[in-house]
């Protein structure tokens, strides 16, 4: 591609030099006939208009198709503009609104003590005809719970006692229940450790302290490599329900002994709430944000 991009762009220069050269012939041949100046400065235009597309063309050549690794690049972007157009492509477009996230996420509300709503997706009309026909059966809402956990470092000395605990919490949930744990990697830049040492710096410790604190963080500043940070989660289902308030009941029945077990096992669960919240951790999940 980058050889055929190169090719056009070689022809469309011969034909700008072409069109220069005339141009220029013109003008020369106009300026020794008198009465001719309209067509003199047409020619001069010409010219101007030609030179002005041959830069252009060399410039757009340089920016963008000057070698394979700009021409993919560009052939990738030009792909996902046009899925991104028919809709085919939502995740590059990724806003921080709840109809955005139900493109990906089929979430149809956030209830009371954070039990999520999930579209069973039953809405079109084939749907609605073998339901009818009674070819397929009719599909309720699906309800969970949505968690973040911030696991301890484990030594090797506690990881046995770590997974019976582990295994406790599997082991008290209904049979056939859904629950997923889900650790994501993200590339964060040095905000906590800029906000600590900013933190240190409000109360004097004597000037050696101080000018020490001062280069620490001028230091992680200018540091700018990311760091890799670890974020973990952990869903529940709820399972199909014609109403929440059938969905709440559930959730008294499983959630509480969940979280019994999953404090034991010293994962310091915490049920995302609000809307915000739920957002930005699924677009964690879904690798399309870097704090």
């Amino acid at each position: 591609m980058h050889t055929w991009i190169m090719f056009l762009a070689i022809g469309l220069w011969m034909y700008f030099f072409r069109q220069i050269a005339n141009s220029i012939t013109l003008a020369l041949d106009y300026s020794r006939i008198p009465g001719y100046e309209e067509l003199l400065t047409s020619a001069y235009m010409d010219i101007i208009m030609y030179a002005s597309m041959l830069v252009l063309v060399l410039f757009i050549w340089l920016k963008y198709f000057r070698n394979d690794e700009l021409v993919e690049f560009q052939k990738d972007r030009f792909i996902f503009f046009i899925c991104d157009l028919t809709g085919k492509h939502v995740i590059n477009s990724f806003s921080e609104q709840m109809k955005t996230l139900m493109k990906l996420i089929p979430i149809v509300a956030i209830h009371e003590n954070g039990v999520l709503e999930f579209d069973s997706g039953q809405h079109g009309i084939i749907s609605k005809l073998k339901i009818f026909l009674k070819l397929e059966q009719k599909k309720y809402n699906e309800f969970g719970v949505l968690f973040e956990t911030f696991p301890p470092r484990i030594s090797d000395e506690y990881r046995d006692l770590h997974e019976l605990r582990r295994e406790k919490i599997v082991n008290g949930l209904p049979v056939n229940t859904l629950f997923e744990s889900i650790s994501c990697s993200v590339e964060e830049p040095k905000k906590q450790i800029l906000e600590y040492l900013l933190s240190l710096q409000k109360t004097s410790g004597g000037k050696a302290r101080d000018q020490h604190l001062a280069d620490m963080y001028l230091s992680v500043s200018e540091d700018e490599d990311p760091i890799i940070s670890w974020r973990y989660f952990a869903f529940l289902s709820l399972g199909e329900h014609k109403t929440a308030e059938q969905a709440g009941i559930q959730f008294g029945a499983v959630v509480p002994g969940l979280l019994l077990n999953m404090k034991n096992a010293e994962l310091r669960p915490i049920i995302l709430q609000d809307e915000r919240d739920v957002i930005n951790a699924y677009q964690v999940m879904l690798g399309e944000m870097n704090l």
